[in-house]
Order: structure tokens, then sequence, then C-alpha cells
């Protein structure tokens, strides 16, 4: 028992120390950890609204509106094209807009068609509409609408460089003093003045299109129960159309089943001429062999009787 004493002061020492650090780590701990904060500081700050990030003398950015291009086609059956044409007129008239195309057509001074383009404001868009459609009776109808933001906003741009370069090339000419200096600048200044008209019209054009509603109508009058000639053109064109398109997939089938069948008729066509070659042989000289095996085995048989 004595033998083992320093083992057991030695375990005694260790396990003191282990105690010691122990100790030492956790007031350490308590020491660092920070005070606990007051009910009210524990809660999240609502975010400020995006709003209050502004100056109060600032406004607010907002989304530009974007640039759309409408444009609307009917197609009507009227009773009398040129009563229908005069209220379409006054239509557009009246409604802010104006006629910016009109053809006419007859056959035989009976039977009139032709076609209107009118141009309305946005807002009265809906109502014009409306009294386009009760001129007559409506055959098919279609809408389009095109979006240009991101291009009218690359237009803005380059317009806006244009006149900034523009800007810097007059300041240079003024202050050019040699005549090739002025003559190479003034050539530069009339390069740029040009893009910017050519810029300001597109973007002048593109503003009255946002800004306006197209709207194309083609009218065609009844024909007493039969269709009118418009209407029957129509009808036998389409029906053309149909036909050439069936005999062009018919077509388009045939080719691509003699392309995919003609590599293997080249390939195999050959081997079965001459394996049919060959069998045709193979049968007549077998054909040709059973009268020799016929006769022989009649002259082996009257010998043997005699």
């Amino acid at each position: 028992m004595f033998l083992n004493q320093p083992i057991f002061r030695r375990l005694v020492i260790i396990f003191s120390l282990l105690i010691a650090v122990f100790s030492v780590v956790s007031c350490k701990k308590k020491e660092e950890a920070p005070a606990p904060r007051p009910v009210a500081e524990n809660r999240a700050a609502p975010s400020p609204p995006e709003h209050a990030t502004a100056h109060k003398g600032e406004a607010v950015p907002q989304e530009k509106k974007r640039k759309v291009i409408l444009n609307h086609s009917i197609n009507l059956e009227v009773k009398e094209f040129p009563v229908a044409l005069e209220a379409l007129t006054k239509l557009a008239e009246t409604s802010g807009g104006y006629v910016f195309k009109s053809k006419s057509n007859s056959q035989d001074k009976k039977y009139q068609w032709g076609e209107v383009g009118i141009r309305v404001p946005a807002s009265k868009a809906g109502s014009v509409l409306t009294s386009v459609r009760g001129l007559g009776r409506v055959d098919n109808e279609n809408s389009t609408a095109e979006d240009i933001t991101e291009g009218y906003v690359d237009l803005e741009a380059r317009l806006k460089n244009a006149k900034s370069s523009e800007a810097r090339l007059l300041e240079l000419n003024r202050k050019a003093s040699k005549l090739t200096d002025i003559l190479e600048v003034e050539k530069e200044i009339t390069r740029v003045r040009g893009d910017i008209e050519a810029l300001e019209a597109k973007k002048n054009n593109w503003d009255l299109l946002t800004e306006m509603v197209t709207i194309e109508v083609s009218m065609h009058e009844a024909s007493g129960g039969f269709p009118s000639f418009n209407r029957l053109w129509s009808l036998i064109k389409n029906g053309v159309g149909s036909a050439v398109e069936g005999l062009i997939d018919s077509l388009s089938f045939l080719i691509i089943f003699l392309g995919a069948v003609l590599p293997w008729v080249a390939v195999f066509g050959p081997l079965a001429y001459l394996f049919a070659r060959y069998r045709r042989r193979f049968l007549q000289g077998k054909s040709l062999l059973r009268p020799r095996d016929e006769n022989q085995n009649r002259e082996s048989g009257s010998g043997d009787l005699q």
C-alpha cells in the first residue's frame, strides 16, 4: 500500500491543477459575458420605410412608364360602304384622332370594299372600338401590343450623347483658329447634327405611336346572300394556299422517305440481286439434273429385270 503513495500523490496534484484551471476559465467567461440588455433593446428596430431615406426636399424616384405600341385590326361587313366610311372618318375626328390612310375599290359599280386606318388617343380607344364594331358585322378582329421601352431608353441615351458631342464640337469650333481645323470641325458638326435629327424623328414617331392607338378597318359590302367579292377572293386565296401547303408537305414527306430508304437500297439491292440470280441458276441446274436421274433409274430397273 505504501508503494502506491507516490502515485496517489501525483493523482491528487493533477486533479487539483485541473480544478484550478477550470475555475480560472469559468471566471474569465463570466467577466467577458456582456451584461444583459433591457427588453426594449433586444427588440429589433423596425426598418425605416424606403421613402424615409430620401431627404425632405428630394422627390422619390418612380419607375419610368413603359412604352407600348397598340394596334387593332377589324374586318367588317357593312350595308353601304360610303356611309360606313363617312361615319368612321367622323368618329376619328370627334375622338381627337385622324385618318392616316384610306383605300376603296368597287366591282361593276355594285359592290364596294376598302381599308381605312385611323389613330385615336389611347384614352378613347375602347369607346372608339365599340363604335367601330357597331358599323357592321364583325368577321374577325386582331390586336397586338409591342413593348418598345428598352429601345426607347436606348434611343434617349443615344440622343443625349449626340447632343453632348455637338456641344463639345461647337466649343471646339469657337476656339479653332486654323481654317483646316474649322472645316474639319464643321464637317463633324454636320454629321452629328444629322444623327441628332434622325434620332429625334424616330423618338417623335415613337411618342406618337405610344400616345395614339392605331386601328385599321377593312370593310366590304354584303352581296345579296352571296359572299362579297373581297370575301370570295379571300376564301379562294386561302383554299389555294392550303392546297399548295399540302402539296409542299407531301413533297417534303416524299423527300424524307426517299432520303431514308435509298441508302439502304443502294447497299442491299446488289446483294439481293446476286442472291436472286444465284438461286435462279441453282434451280435451273437442279431441274436439268432431274431427267438424267430419271433415265438412269429406268435403265437400272430394266437391267435388273433381264
